[in-house]
């Protein structure tokens, strides 16, 4: 990196300026969490990092996007946009279509700050990922694009940069990206021995869930057709509360992280039935579960799965669903009941 570049990186280096390290002790206390010691030892190495942006990596359900949201809901700008890869890359991928293939025209859309008054400063991106050669390239251009940019980014990922788009034919091509995170990036390991989700409370969001083992419930129904995301979408009700919908409605039908984002949107607690058993699944069901899983985790959505059998299951399936750990990590944040 070019010397001034260094020293604009150095400058910019207080990603969540004026935050605390007791801000997020009380943040924790407030919601009734005890961090561990890995999460304690990253929270200074965050609010403080030698470089521009800071990038938390670790195993499933080890607290990173926790640790990320609460920096960001203190940081004290209203310049600040916090987001799911899942619901970025398709909003890139649009932004650059409709601005002819113009990447910064796009980022100059999606960066403009929530007052309407100039970009964000703050950019928060949870479950980072590569594992298409096709978004690879477009991720290299976005990094090297955004360091243009006064902004800070928070980025948190189930992998370490080295792990990144790590099919062995296409490692390589993505190696050059790998070193501006190792260059431009604060790494930081969240590694402690608990996953805080199979003991998070079931009270709300997406862990006050359930996955029922044994009989269906008794509602059904012929489909009723909703139009979501520009395109149509077969559920088997829709109440003043609730979606219902079967689990061939949702994952066997080819939807996207995008269609589901917006049935969170629709309604914010969803009745999923007929779930086959998971080690039956073929790729792309699996695939489209665990898109599911993690949009519905993102938004808060309570989701009731009725199911034939376990969610342990899915690691039996021929082809288990890329990011496999923090799928199961959580399906096993919800209560467990069996249908009598």
């Amino acid at each position: 990196m070019p010397t001034t570049a260094r020293a604009r990186d150095t400058a910019a280096a207080q990603v969540f300026r004026g935050v605390t390290e007791a801000a997020i002790e009380a943040a924790a206390r407030a919601q009734g969490i005890a961090l561990d010691a890995a999460q304690r030892a990253a929270v200074p190495r965050m609010l403080r990092p030698a470089r521009r942006h800071v990038y938390l990596h670790g195993p499933a359900g080890r607290g990173k996007t926790w640790l990320m949201d609460a920096a960001f809901a203190a940081a004290p700008t209203a310049r600040k946009r916090r987001i799911h890869f899942h619901d970025f890359f398709p909003e890139l991928h649009a932004a650059i279509f409709r601005h002819r293939h113009d990447l910064n025209a796009a980022l100059d859309e999606l960066l403009r700050s929530p007052d309407g008054d100039g970009h964000v400063e703050l950019l928060c991106f949870d479950e980072f990922h590569v594992h298409d050669v096709a978004d690879g390239v477009l991720i290299r251009r976005l990094l090297a694009a955004l360091a243009a940019r006064p902004v800070a980014m928070a980025v948190t990922s189930n992998y370490a940069p080295e792990q990144l788009l790590r099919h062995p034919l296409f490692h390589a091509t993505f190696e050059p990206a790998i070193a501006e995170i190792r260059d431009r990036f604060d790494v930081i390991v969240v590694d402690g021995p608990r996953d805080h989700r199979a003991h998070a409370s079931h009270d709300r969001g997406f862990a006050a869930g359930a996955w029922v083992t044994g009989a269906a419930p008794g509602r059904s129904g012929d489909g009723v057709v909703l139009r979501v995301a520009e395109r149509d979408v077969t559920a088997r009700a829709l109440s003043e509360h609730e979606l219902h919908a079967t689990f061939d409605d949702l994952c066997s039908e080819p939807l996207s992280a995008r269609e589901y984002a917006a049935l969170a949107r629709l309604r914010s607690q969803w009745l999923i039935t007929a779930v086959p058993p998971l080690e039956s699944l073929a790729a792309a069901p699996a695939q489209r579960l665990a898109n599911l899983v993690d949009v519905a985790a993102d938004r808060g959505v309570r989701v009731e799965f009725h199911a034939a059998g376990e969610p342990t299951a899915l690691a039996d399936a021929p082809h288990p669903p890329l990011d496999l750990a923090r799928t199961l990590s959580r399906l096993g944040s919800l209560r467990r009941v069996v249908a009598s």
